[in-house]
């Protein structure tokens, strides 16, 4: 019955797509997106296709953006990678039954990223959309913590299952499947949040400061040691990066300082993880398994969501199900070298993009410096798991980096480097930022 009640969403979501009040339209979307991506994740397993809300909704708007805005989505960035999976599919693997659904799953990501490109050109150079933009991201912060607090509290909602269950019994897990998912989903919602913090309007400024804050409470309930670290290293380097039209304090040190307060209410659990798992379970033994397999297939790999069938037969860990717990890895055995390069190549163009735009003093920066400051979190999250690869997880990945992208790459609005701030007056950097 819920799937129905998705699907009819997603109706009614391209029903919005047609010509109509650009604000209503613009945020009726993201809002169900955000919904279906960052809340009610209702993907299968990566060798899985299960017709749900995330995919019709996703393919949808994924397959607009792709016709209305050819161009702005980039499709080129794909075409390699489409080429080589059918390429593949074709002449190289041995087939499976994961490996039309783990091709499928690869084929909604990249969908996933037409939809972000979409989404982020109606919101892109529109600052008026900036508060409700910072609601909706506010709004999932909240909404977890409140699943959290009552997991934590003993409530039976949205329970763990399954051999989930079994292990990680104890830890909030949020609105999904597994407890460290509501971290990797988190520290996303972070990155969008923080360009918010420098919004033309206080309310939006306060707003997104508030959902910063709060976001580290569901993530620390989680106790998911990666994520926690993540979190924190994500604020301390949007800081640093603040160029030099902000006043020294609060660049410094007060959301940093803020941060580090809410945190110290959670260390002890995180330490208590080290202190029970300091090196997390058999992962050394899955890269070991990982590794042998690499240099067998070392350029064309095994194939899409093939790994546990073919690995599992030289190991008996891994045939129970057990990915290698390191998501660059996982893609470099499944796809190989050459599959695995073009994979990642989206998300290598949009972090030099920013790395290259980092310094502006606008909203194209803003947006720059949260990209790079989501960098180290994403690869300490991907180096220390395989949960970015979860299709949903990796479609609201590319889904965000996209929606930022647009806002890097927007030419509509004054840019100048931060060396240069203090030859702009005061008035004019506040309209930047607008």
């Amino acid at each position: 019955m819920i799937e129905i009640v998705w699907v009819a969403l997603g109706l009614g979501l391209l029903a919005l797509m047609l010509p109509a009040k650009p604000v209503l339209r613009a945020v009726a979307s993201l809002a169900i997106l955000l919904a279906v991506l960052a809340v009610f994740q209702t993907t299968g397993g990566r060798g899985t296709v299960t017709v749900s809300a995330s995919y019709v909704i996703v393919a949808c708007v994924g397959l607009v953006g792709l016709v209305a805005f050819w161009r702005k989505s980039s499709p080129w960035l794909f075409v390699p990678l489409a080429a080589y999976l059918a390429f593949g599919m074709a002449f190289i693997w041995d087939g499976g039954a994961g490996q039309s659904g783990g091709t499928m799953n690869i084929v909604y990501i990249m969908l996933a990223w037409a939809a972000g490109a979409f989404m982020g050109s109606s919101f892109r150079d529109r600052a008026e959309l900036d508060r409700s933009f910072t609601v909706l991201l506010v709004l999932i912060v909240v909404f977890q913590v409140l699943v959290t607090a009552l997991q934590t509290l003993g409530v039976p909602i949205f329970e763990l299952t399954g051999r989930s269950l079994d292990l990680e019994g104890g830890r909030a897990n949020g609105t999904f499947t597994h407890p460290s998912t509501i971290g990797k989903v988190l520290t996303l919602v972070m990155m969008l949040l923080m360009p918010m913090t420098r919004a033309a309007d206080s309310t939006t400024r306060k707003l997104a400061l508030f959902g910063l804050l709060l976001a580290i409470v569901p993530i620390a309930l989680s106790a998911s040691r990666a994520n926690f670290i993540s979190a924190l290293a994500m604020i301390l380097v949007w800081s640093l990066l603040q160029p030099r039209d902000t006043k020294f304090f609060s660049r410094r040190f007060l959301l940093p300082a803020l941060v580090g307060v809410v945190s110290l209410f959670f260390v002890d659990s995180i330490l208590e993880r080290f202190n029970k798992d300091p090196v997390g379970g058999e992962r050394e033994h899955f890269m070991e398994v990982a590794l042998l397999q690499f240099a067998d297939t070392p350029w064309f790999g095994v194939g899409p969501a093939n790994y546990v069938r073919v690995v599992g037969m030289r190991d008996a860990l891994t045939a129970e199900g057990w990915p290698v717990h390191n998501a660059f890895m996982l893609q470099i055995v499944e796809l190989g070298i050459i599959g695995a390069l073009l994979f990642f190549l989206p998300l290598l163009y949009m972090f030099v993009r920013s790395v290259l735009a980092v310094r502006l003093v606008s909203r194209q920066g803003d947006y720059a410096r949260a990209v790079v400051a989501y960098l180290p979190a994403f690869v300490l999250i991907s180096w220390t798991g395989w949960g970015m690869l979860a299709p949903g997880m990796a479609a609201l990945l590319f889904f965000c980096l996209a929606f930022s992208m647009q806002q890097v790459t927007s030419k509509a609005m004054p840019v100048v480097a931060a060396s240069e701030v203090a030859l702009v007056p005061a008035r004019a950097r506040s309209s930047m930022r607008s």
